[in-house]
């Protein structure tokens, strides 16, 4: 994107303000203000599971250098992450063991158990 990109941030934040509904109160605002470009693409994924990769890669870069955000915007973006997965957009994770589904785990995990030392 070119870094003179002009935002229409009145638009983006009465949409996602509509989103958000009684969630207001989390709306980004240090985000709007500093990182309009990231406003946009929070805007444009919010409500699909796309937003769960999208705001894990901004709060945890791979790229040797970088100097993170600001403690507030990254407040932001968690508050977001987790009100995205609390409204149930993100992907089911999965729950239980790693016996979830196996009829009689006693019985599979003995099989597998190694035989006492003599």
């Amino acid at each position: 994107m070119d870094a003179q990109e002009k935002f229409d941030v009145p638009a983006l934040k009465a949409k996602l303000l509509e989103c958000l509904g009684p969630d207001a109160k989390v709306y980004p605002i240090h985000i709007e203000e500093k990182f309009p470009r990231i406003l946009a693409r929070i805007v444009d994924l919010w409500g699909k599971p796309e937003l769960d990769a999208f705001l894990a890669e901004l709060m945890v870069s791979d790229r040797p250098g970088r100097q993170g955000f600001p403690g507030d915007v990254a407040m932001e973006l968690f508050r977001l992450s987790t009100l995205h997965g609390t409204l149930g957009f993100s992907p089911q994770q999965a729950t239980g063991t790693g016996w979830t589904g196996v009829d009689d785990a006693e019985l599979y995990k003995r099989a597998f158990a190694k035989p006492p030392s003599k």
